[in-house]
């Protein structure tokens, strides 16, 4: 699951409102959207480099590949998983034009909230250049990610559906896999199956319990809309004056910053317990394993300077951190009382680990065997 992308754009889009409203004028009828997503998307799809476009007819053949690769991992997962995974959605192949129209759907859908509350307000001329300085930056942020990331599962992570169709997903992109597999000197089928069985274990992780999905996006919603609510309101449903808002932005940002520690401790078990599987259940069960985990950890080491930046600004190196915090958390409970002591995480959204739990594990398992 690789939804840091879109939350970096939350972030930013939430930062980018408040400041918006720092100098307010009436009268102005300019677009008082936050994003222009069409911009976003031609920077994005620039930005995504030349590699060329994955034809309908390999997105099928790949696909239909994945989807039997995936029959035949899933059962395995039962050995850490204890329940199989019986059902999952269906693999879709995409290139990198393909990657960032899904995850700009993602993004606005989080934003919704955001566009909400801007919408209700005076246009400033801070949010006029606000808004082309932020096209260009999410659009540049859209398209590094659509080079690097390589497989991706897709909750519906959006804080309110717009019509019934939305199905979880599962994607690969594969022009990064096809790069990767060459540059690394990795073998494509091996490093296919070893990125299949990740994502398939986010499935298993939604698809098996549906109240995580609910808690996920009301922890989301709550902390946008909190956060932005300390910004700009006071009840009276009036715009806030500069000072106003200055007076009331660091009790937003407090407001803010409680909400995302909570949201990345239940993201480190998402992605630590991914890892906890694909070690347990891909070392036992995967060619060259050992060879990929190599060539992705060089992979990791060979990041230019910009991606570092973007990287760094976006709080995605925060989200790349989970990945070991969660799966140091999962062993120490595993080492403690078995698989079967660390799946109670799956319960209910009381039984997921405080962010203080989570660096100290066995405070977890003394609350979870009281």
């Amino acid at each position: 699951m690789r939804n840091a992308l879109t939350v970096g754009a939350v972030g930013a889009g939430a930062v980018i409102s408040a400041r918006a409203l720092l100098r307010p004028r009436t009268g102005v009828s300019a677009d008082s959207r936050l994003l222009d997503w069409e911009a976003v998307r031609r920077t994005a799809h620039e930005r995504g480099g030349s590699a060329p476009p994955v034809s309908a007819r390999t997105a099928r053949d790949v696909a239909a590949d994945c989807d039997r690769i995936a029959a035949e991992l899933a059962p395995l997962m039962a050995e850490v998983c204890e329940h199989p995974l019986e059902h999952f959605p269906r693999f879709a192949v995409l290139d990198r034009s393909g990657f960032v129209d899904v995850n700009i759907e993602i993004a606005r859908r989080l934003l919704v909230p955001v566009e909400e509350m801007r919408a209700a307000l005076p246009d400033s001329r801070a949010a006029a250049l606000g808004r082309g300085v932020m096209n260009r930056y999410v659009g540049v942020l859209f398209g590094i990610m659509s080079q690097r990331v390589l497989g991706q599962y897709d909750p519906v992570l959006s804080l309110a559906p717009l019509n019934g169709s939305e199905t979880p997903a599962l994607y690969l992109v594969e022009p990064n896999i096809e790069s990767f597999a060459r540059v690394a000197g990795a073998p494509a089928e091996p490093l296919r199956r070893w990125l299949i069985l990740h994502e398939l274990t986010h499935a298993w992780q939604f698809g098996e319990h549906p109240w995580l999905r609910d808690h996920l996006v009301g922890m989301m919603e709550a902390m946008i809309r909190s956060s932005l609510a300390h910004a700009v309101g006071d009840g009276t449903h009036k715009a806030p004056n500069a000072r106003e808002l200055i007076q009331r932005l660091p009790d937003a940002v407090r407001t803010q910053l409680r909400g995302i520690a909570k949201l990345q401790a239940v993201m480190s078990v998402l992605e630590g317990y991914a890892n906890f599987v694909m070690h347990r259940v891909g070392r036992k069960h995967l060619e060259h394993f050992d060879e990929l985990e190599a060539a992705f950890a060089r992979r990791r080491a060979q990041r230019t300077i910009l991606e570092r930046a973007v990287l760094a600004i976006t709080g995605i190196n925060m989200k790349m951190r989970q990945y070991e915090v969660g799966e140091r958390f999962c062993e120490g409970v595993a080492d403690a009382g078995g698989v079967e002591l660390l799946n109670r995480v799956w319960e209910n959204a009381e039984m997921m680990p405080t962010p203080a739990e989570l660096r100290a594990p066995g405070t977890w398992v003394a609350r979870a065997r009281r």
